[in-house]
Protein backbone atom coordinates (compact mmCIF):
# COMPACT_ATOMS: atom_id res chain seq x y z
CA UNK A 1 0.00 0.00 0.00
CA UNK A 2 1.06 3.27 -1.01
CA UNK A 3 0.32 6.97 0.95
CA UNK A 4 -1.69 9.17 -1.60
CA UNK A 5 -0.49 11.80 -0.77
CA UNK A 6 4.17 11.29 -1.57
CA UNK A 7 3.27 7.62 -3.01
CA UNK A 8 5.71 6.44 0.23
CA UNK A 9 5.40 2.61 0.75
CA UNK A 10 3.15 2.25 3.73
CA UNK A 11 2.69 -0.71 6.26
CA UNK A 12 -0.07 -2.31 6.00
CA UNK A 13 -1.19 -1.62 9.56
CA UNK A 14 0.13 2.47 9.58
CA UNK A 15 -2.24 5.48 10.63
CA UNK A 16 -0.13 8.02 9.43
CA UNK A 17 2.73 8.49 6.75
CA UNK A 18 6.22 8.23 8.09
CA UNK A 19 7.54 10.60 5.02
CA UNK A 20 4.70 13.47 4.70
CA UNK A 21 2.97 12.72 8.09
CA UNK A 22 -0.37 12.62 6.16
CA UNK A 23 -3.13 10.63 7.98
CA UNK A 24 -4.03 7.16 5.72
CA UNK A 25 -7.70 7.24 4.93
CA UNK A 26 -9.28 3.96 4.31
CA UNK A 27 -12.65 4.56 4.22
CA UNK A 28 -15.20 6.45 2.03
CA UNK A 29 -16.19 9.90 2.83
CA UNK A 30 -19.99 9.53 4.73
CA UNK A 31 -21.44 12.52 6.85
CA UNK A 32 -20.25 10.90 10.23
CA UNK A 33 -16.98 11.25 8.91
CA UNK A 34 -17.28 14.69 7.83
CA UNK A 35 -18.87 15.73 11.22
CA UNK A 36 -16.04 14.16 12.60
CA UNK A 37 -13.51 16.49 10.39
CA UNK A 38 -15.50 19.73 10.80
CA UNK A 39 -14.95 19.57 14.49
CA UNK A 40 -11.24 18.40 14.76
CA UNK A 41 -11.07 21.82 12.32
CA UNK A 42 -12.25 23.74 14.98
CA UNK A 43 -10.61 21.65 18.02
CA UNK A 44 -14.05 21.11 19.37
CA UNK A 45 -14.30 17.51 19.51
CA UNK A 46 -13.27 16.52 23.43
CA UNK A 47 -12.75 19.45 23.98
CA UNK A 48 -15.85 21.46 23.24
CA UNK A 49 -18.40 18.52 24.95
CA UNK A 50 -15.57 18.44 28.19
CA UNK A 51 -16.68 22.52 28.24
CA UNK A 52 -19.95 22.14 27.54
CA UNK A 53 -20.37 19.47 30.53
CA UNK A 54 -18.56 21.43 33.07
CA UNK A 55 -20.36 24.77 32.35
CA UNK A 56 -23.49 22.72 33.74
CA UNK A 57 -21.45 20.63 36.67
CA UNK A 58 -18.44 23.01 37.53
CA UNK A 59 -18.73 26.36 35.66
CA UNK A 60 -15.92 27.94 37.92
CA UNK A 61 -13.61 25.33 37.17
CA UNK A 62 -13.64 26.50 33.42
CA UNK A 63 -13.22 29.82 34.11
CA UNK A 64 -11.14 30.23 36.79
CA UNK A 65 -8.48 27.89 34.71
CA UNK A 66 -9.37 29.37 31.73
CA UNK A 67 -8.33 33.08 32.88
CA UNK A 68 -5.95 31.22 34.68
CA UNK A 69 -3.54 29.99 31.84
CA UNK A 70 -5.43 26.37 31.51
CA UNK A 71 -5.75 27.04 27.85
CA UNK A 72 -5.61 23.10 26.22
CA UNK A 73 -8.33 21.81 29.14
CA UNK A 74 -10.94 23.87 27.40
CA UNK A 75 -12.29 25.41 23.66
CA UNK A 76 -11.39 29.03 23.39
CA UNK A 77 -14.47 30.82 24.80
CA UNK A 78 -15.17 32.46 21.62
CA UNK A 79 -15.24 29.40 19.30
CA UNK A 80 -17.58 27.83 22.26
CA UNK A 81 -19.90 30.64 21.75
CA UNK A 82 -19.26 30.80 17.88
CA UNK A 83 -20.60 27.01 17.73
CA UNK A 84 -23.59 27.66 19.63
CA UNK A 85 -24.28 30.93 18.12
CA UNK A 86 -24.17 29.06 14.85
CA UNK A 87 -26.42 25.97 16.07
CA UNK A 88 -29.11 28.30 17.12
CA UNK A 89 -29.12 30.22 14.36
CA UNK A 90 -29.85 27.19 12.37
CA UNK A 91 -32.30 26.34 14.32
CA UNK A 92 -34.44 29.32 14.67
CA UNK A 93 -33.78 29.89 10.96
CA UNK A 94 -35.39 26.73 9.82
CA UNK A 95 -38.26 27.08 12.60
CA UNK A 96 -38.74 30.67 11.31
CA UNK A 97 -42.70 30.84 11.56
CA UNK A 98 -42.50 29.34 14.83
CA UNK A 99 -39.84 31.38 16.10
CA UNK A 100 -42.22 34.66 15.14
CA UNK A 101 -45.43 33.24 16.38
CA UNK A 102 -43.74 32.76 19.65
CA UNK A 103 -42.00 36.43 19.45
CA UNK A 104 -45.34 37.97 18.65
CA UNK A 105 -46.92 36.91 22.16
CA UNK A 106 -44.90 39.05 23.61
CA UNK A 107 -47.18 42.12 24.36
CA UNK A 108 -50.08 40.27 22.11
CA UNK A 109 -52.66 42.93 23.62
CA UNK A 110 -50.51 45.75 22.38
CA UNK A 111 -50.21 43.86 18.74
CA UNK A 112 -53.40 43.34 18.44
CA UNK A 113 -54.69 46.66 19.52
CA UNK A 114 -51.69 47.94 16.59
CA UNK A 115 -53.31 45.37 13.87
CA UNK A 116 -56.77 46.51 14.73
CA UNK A 117 -56.05 50.54 13.95
CA UNK A 118 -53.88 49.42 11.20
CA UNK A 119 -56.35 47.04 9.59
CA UNK A 120 -59.49 49.02 10.28
CA UNK A 121 -61.17 50.39 6.92
CA UNK A 122 -61.70 54.43 8.04
CA UNK A 123 -64.29 55.38 5.31
CA UNK A 124 -66.53 53.35 7.30
CA UNK A 125 -66.45 55.80 10.16
CA UNK A 126 -69.87 58.18 9.78
CA UNK A 127 -70.25 61.42 11.79
CA UNK A 128 -66.72 62.71 11.93
CA UNK A 129 -64.95 65.97 11.74
CA UNK A 130 -62.29 66.42 8.98
CA UNK A 131 -59.56 67.39 11.65
CA UNK A 132 -60.44 64.02 13.76
CA UNK A 133 -60.43 61.81 10.76
CA UNK A 134 -56.85 62.68 9.84
CA UNK A 135 -55.44 62.35 13.69
CA UNK A 136 -56.98 59.15 13.24
CA UNK A 137 -55.51 58.33 9.48
CA UNK A 138 -52.05 59.78 11.04
CA UNK A 139 -52.38 57.10 14.16
CA UNK A 140 -53.28 54.35 11.71
CA UNK A 141 -50.05 55.48 9.70
CA UNK A 142 -47.83 55.09 13.03
CA UNK A 143 -49.45 51.66 13.77
CA UNK A 144 -48.78 50.54 10.72
CA UNK A 145 -44.71 51.51 11.18
CA UNK A 146 -44.86 50.18 14.07
CA UNK A 147 -46.10 46.81 13.34
CA UNK A 148 -43.61 46.67 10.40
CA UNK A 149 -40.77 47.78 12.53
CA UNK A 150 -41.13 45.09 15.33
CA UNK A 151 -41.79 42.47 12.63
CA UNK A 152 -38.52 43.64 10.75
CA UNK A 153 -36.67 43.75 13.92
CA UNK A 154 -37.69 40.06 14.73
CA UNK A 155 -36.40 39.03 11.19
CA UNK A 156 -33.19 41.42 11.08
CA UNK A 157 -32.28 39.66 14.86
CA UNK A 158 -33.05 36.06 13.17
CA UNK A 159 -30.92 37.15 10.05
CA UNK A 160 -27.93 38.14 11.83
CA UNK A 161 -28.62 36.46 15.11
CA UNK A 162 -24.55 35.18 15.16
CA UNK A 163 -23.60 39.18 14.94
CA UNK A 164 -25.67 40.12 16.99
CA UNK A 165 -24.54 37.64 19.76
CA UNK A 166 -21.05 39.11 19.61
CA UNK A 167 -21.88 42.60 19.39
CA UNK A 168 -24.17 42.23 22.61
CA UNK A 169 -21.54 39.94 24.35
CA UNK A 170 -19.93 43.58 25.84
CA UNK A 171 -23.58 44.38 27.27
CA UNK A 172 -23.38 40.95 29.23
CA UNK A 173 -19.51 41.36 30.35
CA UNK A 174 -20.53 45.22 31.19
CA UNK A 175 -23.55 44.09 33.02
CA UNK A 176 -21.55 41.00 35.24
CA UNK A 177 -18.65 43.68 35.84
CA UNK A 178 -20.80 46.21 37.06
CA UNK A 179 -22.75 43.71 39.24
CA UNK A 180 -19.36 41.80 40.81
CA UNK A 181 -16.76 44.57 40.83
CA UNK A 182 -13.72 42.42 41.68
CA UNK A 183 -11.47 41.02 41.40
CA UNK A 184 -11.95 40.41 37.54
CA UNK A 185 -11.57 42.94 34.76
CA UNK A 186 -13.65 43.88 31.90
CA UNK A 187 -11.86 41.61 29.62
CA UNK A 188 -11.87 38.58 31.80
CA UNK A 189 -15.68 39.40 32.35
CA UNK A 190 -15.95 39.50 28.75
CA UNK A 191 -14.68 35.76 28.61
CA UNK A 192 -16.43 34.54 31.37
CA UNK A 193 -19.68 35.85 29.61
CA UNK A 194 -18.39 34.22 26.18
CA UNK A 195 -18.81 30.70 27.78
CA UNK A 196 -22.25 31.81 29.96
CA UNK A 197 -23.96 32.69 26.70
CA UNK A 198 -22.69 29.82 24.53
CA UNK A 199 -23.91 27.48 27.00
CA UNK A 200 -27.06 29.59 27.03
CA UNK A 201 -27.79 28.95 23.79
CA UNK A 202 -28.60 25.14 24.65
CA UNK A 203 -31.15 26.66 27.13
CA UNK A 204 -33.08 28.57 24.39
CA UNK A 205 -32.95 25.72 22.64
CA UNK A 206 -34.71 23.25 24.10
CA UNK A 207 -37.18 26.32 25.52
CA UNK A 208 -37.31 26.82 21.69
CA UNK A 209 -38.64 22.47 21.32
CA UNK A 210 -40.66 22.43 24.35
CA UNK A 211 -42.25 25.73 23.05
CA UNK A 212 -43.44 25.00 19.75
CA UNK A 213 -44.40 21.14 21.50
CA UNK A 214 -46.39 22.70 24.43
CA UNK A 215 -46.99 26.29 24.84
CA UNK A 216 -44.91 29.30 23.39
CA UNK A 217 -44.76 30.93 27.16
CA UNK A 218 -41.81 28.14 27.93
CA UNK A 219 -39.75 29.72 25.16
CA UNK A 220 -40.38 32.98 26.39
CA UNK A 221 -39.82 32.39 29.98
CA UNK A 222 -36.11 30.94 29.08
CA UNK A 223 -34.99 34.41 29.36
CA UNK A 224 -35.50 33.81 33.30
CA UNK A 225 -33.97 30.73 33.07
CA UNK A 226 -31.12 31.92 31.92
CA UNK A 227 -30.95 34.59 34.17
CA UNK A 228 -31.04 32.53 37.10
CA UNK A 229 -28.34 30.28 35.56
CA UNK A 230 -26.15 33.41 34.80
CA UNK A 231 -26.48 34.14 38.58
CA UNK A 232 -25.92 29.80 39.51
CA UNK A 233 -22.52 30.71 37.84
CA UNK A 234 -21.26 33.82 39.27
CA UNK A 235 -21.97 32.42 42.37
CA UNK A 236 -20.22 29.43 42.07
CA UNK A 237 -17.51 31.39 40.77
CA UNK A 238 -17.52 33.70 43.90
CA UNK A 239 -18.59 31.55 46.53
CA UNK A 240 -21.27 33.75 47.82
CA UNK A 241 -23.18 33.29 51.00
CA UNK A 242 -27.17 33.14 50.40
CA UNK A 243 -27.31 36.34 52.00
CA UNK A 244 -24.71 38.16 49.31
CA UNK A 245 -26.56 35.56 46.63
CA UNK A 246 -29.79 38.11 47.26
CA UNK A 247 -27.99 41.42 47.24
CA UNK A 248 -25.83 40.60 44.28
CA UNK A 249 -29.41 39.40 42.54
CA UNK A 250 -31.24 43.19 43.44
CA UNK A 251 -28.30 44.90 42.46
CA UNK A 252 -27.65 42.27 39.13
CA UNK A 253 -31.47 43.23 38.50
CA UNK A 254 -30.97 47.46 38.98
CA UNK A 255 -28.39 47.33 37.08
CA UNK A 256 -30.14 44.84 33.60
CA UNK A 257 -32.64 47.69 33.97
CA UNK A 258 -30.89 50.53 33.91
CA UNK A 259 -28.54 49.24 31.00
CA UNK A 260 -31.73 47.43 29.07
CA UNK A 261 -33.83 51.07 29.48
CA UNK A 262 -30.41 52.75 27.73
CA UNK A 263 -29.99 50.08 25.21
CA UNK A 264 -34.02 50.52 23.85
CA UNK A 265 -33.24 54.17 23.81
CA UNK A 266 -30.17 54.00 21.65
CA UNK A 267 -32.43 51.04 19.32
CA UNK A 268 -35.25 53.45 19.36
CA UNK A 269 -32.67 56.17 18.10
CA UNK A 270 -31.47 53.45 15.56
CA UNK A 271 -34.87 52.68 14.42
CA UNK A 272 -35.51 56.55 13.94
CA UNK A 273 -32.21 57.01 11.53
CA UNK A 274 -32.77 53.66 9.56
CA UNK A 275 -36.52 54.83 8.92
CA UNK A 276 -35.50 58.26 8.46
CA UNK A 277 -32.78 57.16 6.02
CA UNK A 278 -33.97 53.63 4.55
CA UNK A 279 -37.84 53.90 4.78
CA UNK A 280 -37.70 50.74 2.21
CA UNK A 281 -36.97 48.81 5.63
CA UNK A 282 -40.49 49.53 7.36
CA UNK A 283 -42.90 49.30 4.32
Amino acid sequence: MNCKNCNEILENDAHFCDNCGAKVIKNRITFKFLMIELFAVFGIDSLYLTTLRKMFTAPQDVMNEYLQGVRRRYINPFAYLAVGAALSLIIFNYFSDDYLKMQSTVNQTQVTELKELAEKDLTTIKNISEIELNKLKAKQQIAKKQLAFMENWVVLFLRYFNIMTFLLLPFYALLSKLTYTKPHNFGEHIVSNAYIQGTSMYISIIAFFLGMIIHPNIFLSSFFIIIIYYLYVFNKLYKHSFGKSILKLLRFIGVLILLVLILTITFLIIGVILGYFFPQLFK
